[in-house]
Order: C-alpha cells, then structure tokens, then sequence
C-alpha cells in the first residue's frame, strides 16, 4: 500500500496500523502459560472475554502466541497476544513517558519473556488504549515495566496499575511522543523539526512543524493542543481549523509532508533525505502544520508572540469532560496531600515583606491548583465555559476556595486575584507543585503508591 492509499484510508477514519505494547513482569519465576492468561482475560470484570485459542508464530522472537475476541462497551477486539524472548530488546534505547524508578528498570531488563499484545482500536483511541492497558494489567497484575512500541517509551508499571483500575481514560499525551530536533544555523540560532509518533494507530496523520526558529516553547504547546483536537476532530487536508484565540482565531490547517517539502529549502531538517527507504518511520502519512491567514499557508510562529501572553486553546467536549471526570475520580488524592502539606501564607510586617526573602519562603512551599469550568457571560448552552486557573485556599467537604490566576475574557464578574468559593462539580483539571516536582491527575501515583 503507497502513501496515497494510505493518506485516502486515514481520511475516511481507518487505519491499517494495529497498536503493539509490551509488558514486563518483575518476578523473574513468572509463567506465560495458556491457563494463566486465559483465566486471567475471563475473570476480570472490565471486560467480557468472547473466546480464547493458540496462533501459529509469526515472529523470530515470539515462543507462544494466542488470539482472545474481546467485549468492550458494546464492540470487539481481537487481540492478538505473544510471548516473547526479551533478549531483543534495548530498554534504554526507549524514552520515558512518566516517572520510572531504577529499580522497575532493572527488573525489567531481568527478564527472560515479556507479553506483547496487538489490537487495532475499534472505539475511540483512548477508549480502546484504555482496553489495552487493563489487559496487559489483567495477564501481569505485577508489572515492572510497559513498553509502547508505537510512540517509542516505557511507562510505569504502577502507572499502568493507577490506570487500569480507573473509570476513566488517562491523558491523551500518553498515545503519541512528540520527537523536537534542532539544528544550529548561522548567528547561533536553532532551526527546529518537530513531529510525532502513534498518531496513525489512531487513525490520523502524524502532525509535524517544520523549519521554524521562534518560539519553539509555544509550538511545542500548539502541536500539542492540534493532536488532541484530532485525536476525536481531525481535519482534512487543507482545511482550516480554528485552535485557539489570542485575540483574533489562531487558524491552521495541514498539507501532507510530500507536497510540503516542495516549497521549502531542500536542506532543512525533515527534508526528503530525512525521509528515505531507510528511516521508512518518517517517511509514513504525516501532515505539516501551517498558519493560515489572508487565505495564505504561511509558518505557525507567526502566532509565537501573541501565543506567550495568555491564550486561550479551545479544548474538544471530549477531552474536556474526560479531564474533568479523571479530576474528580482522584480528587480524594490531590484533597489528602493538600490537608498533609498545604501551609497557609504567613502574615507579614510591613517591615518583613520589604526585606524578606522571597527564594527563603518559597523552599518548602507545596502549591495546590485547580481549573474550574465556569459559565461565560450570555451562555445559550451549558458547554459554553471558560476554563480558569485558580490558587487553592482551601477545601471544605465538597466546596473549593481559591484565588484565580488569570485575566477571564468572556466572564465579566471575574478579575485575576479574586477568590471565590465553587462546588467540586465545576472541576476540570488539577495541579499539584512539591518543592522538588509536578503531580497531575496521571502522575498522583508517585505520591499514591
């Protein structure tokens, strides 16, 4: 199959490419035997095991190999399952997901087998890559690793625990990597690539920014937000979208990398020598992202300025109400660390807070963050909210107090540094910053477990 067909296949939203991932046991004594997989398939309660039968080998490294029909919210998977020699495989060579203890590593790289399993997704992409993390779960409920052969990282085996246990399906980031390569270029400045891997099991191009030097901070965050809008939106060939506001519309569109190439200098990074038979990866269906204004296809750091003061991304309905029940359903978490670590701001003098020192309080100091969905001014639908950022005061039983952080544009009672009181039902989103790091909803497993 060429790249058009290909191309023509992911716009009618399909895809050819099955997700493949693997997962590490830490016992070293640990079996891969048909029983055991069976019964671990049928009697877990997330989803309904249809059949279960042996499959011939297909690969040098496979020893065993099964196929199981699975039942998930209402559609089947075939999932195809092998065991593995480990041996072939270079965990280092793999970049991290999330935070991955040395010794998990080490466990891993211990072991004789591993089970890979391969599933086209049937539902949604992070419904389906849900199903896959609670299989993997279900076979080896003792993992020491995963590995995502799609995206080229290793995620936590208690991060896949956290998750498979879960209602809701983690973050979108965990389906795709976002791979920056730079260049230095005359007067010491960086010529930037940027372009993922996994989006096609998704059944969406790869996104990619080519040939830009500005503002490769908010690129990073603009390529980011388009995925996530494809992920359940994506948009056809040369057809505008709007992802943000920043004032005016932040407008992009794409064109596939072949036609792209043509009209850029031939020795950029992610030119057609970077795309050979030889790294075939980047050679796949992969869009190039471009501004598009005045009808004109021009480079998105057009956008970089405007994007550093304060805009606003527009998030899809679905993500946003994943974020929120994922906020909720491990809101008890992000409440007990706030009761154990959250220091309430000392009263100064007015003599301490011209000559204190700002760096000395801050040491110690763990921040509590909440994003709240509130109603926009004249709202003629429930979805209309503007999502904001607020400093958490405190929590009493299902009420947050906060102190917002930034300007509103679209709700004129609100102003940055007004606190407020919401019900927990308006919680979109949490943060959580120790001294020493970062703990979202997806990540709360480092201080959980």
């Amino acid at each position: 199959m060429d790249n058009n067909e290909k191309y023509e296949l992911l716009e009618t939203g399909e895809t050819g490419l099955s997700s493949v991932m693997g997962v590490f046991p830490s016992d070293k004594n640990f079996k891969f035997d048909a029983a055991h997989i069976e019964k671990s398939l049928s009697i877990n309660k997330a989803f309904e095991l249809k059949s279960f039968s042996r499959a011939e080998i297909d690969t040098e490294y496979s020893v065993s190999a099964f196929n199981a029909e699975i039942e998930y919210k209402g559609a089947s998977f075939n999932v195809e399952l092998y065991v593995c020699a480990a041996n072939n495989i270079n965990l280092r060579d793999y970049g991290f997901a999330n935070a991955i203890d040395e010794e998990s590593l080490n466990r891993a790289s211990e072991q004789e087998f591993y089970l890979e399993t391969s599933m086209y997704f049937e539902l949604d992409p992070l419904t389906s890559f849900h199903l896959q993390l609670k299989i993997m779960d279900a076979v080896v409920p003792q993992a020491s690793l995963v590995i995502d052969f799609m995206s080229y990282r290793l995620l936590s085996a208690k991060w896949l625990s956290m998750t498979a246990k879960s209602q809701t399906p983690p973050s979108p980031d965990y389906l795709y990597t976002l791979h920056c390569v730079y260049d230095e270029v005359e007067g010491g400045n960086r010529r930037y690539w940027f372009h993922t891997h996994g989006l096609h099991r998704c059944a969406s191009v790869e996104l990619e920014m080519l040939n830009f030097s500005q503002g490769a901070e908010q690129m990073n965050t603009l390529i980011n937000m388009t995925v996530k809008k494809f992920l359940t939106h994506p948009a056809r060939e040369k057809e505008r979208f709007t992802i943000g506001y920043d004032g005016m519309g932040i407008n992009l569109c794409w064109l596939r990398w072949e036609e792209a190439l043509k009209d850029l200098p031939k020795d950029i990074l992610g030119s057609f020598a970077d795309r050979d038979e030889v790294d075939s990866v980047h050679a796949e269906p992969s869009g190039v992202l471009f501004a598009v204004e005045d009808g004109n296809m021009v480079s998105p750091e057009i956008y970089a300025p405007t994007l550093a003061e304060n805009p606003i991304y527009y998030i899809t309905n679905e993500e946003t109400a994943r974020m929120s029940a994922l906020a909720k359903e491990r809101f008890s978490t992000f409440e007990r660390v706030f009761n154990k670590e959250y220091r309430k701001p000392e009263k100064k003098s007015f003599l301490k807070k011209m000559f204190g020192s700002k760096e000395e309080e801050d040491d110690s100091k763990w921040t509590f963050l909440v994003k709240l969905g509130l109603s926009v001014d004249d709202a003629q639908a429930n979805s209309e909210k503007e999502h904001l950022w607020f400093d958490v005061l405190s929590i009493d039983g299902g009420t947050i107090e906060g102190k917002l952080l930034n300007q509103p544009y679209w709700i004129s009672g609100l102003n940055e540094g007004d606190i407020k009181s919401y019900p927990l039902e308006v919680l979109t989103d949490w943060l959580i910053y120790s001294p020493d790091n970062t703990y979202t909803s997806d990540s709360i497993y480092q201080l959980e477990y």
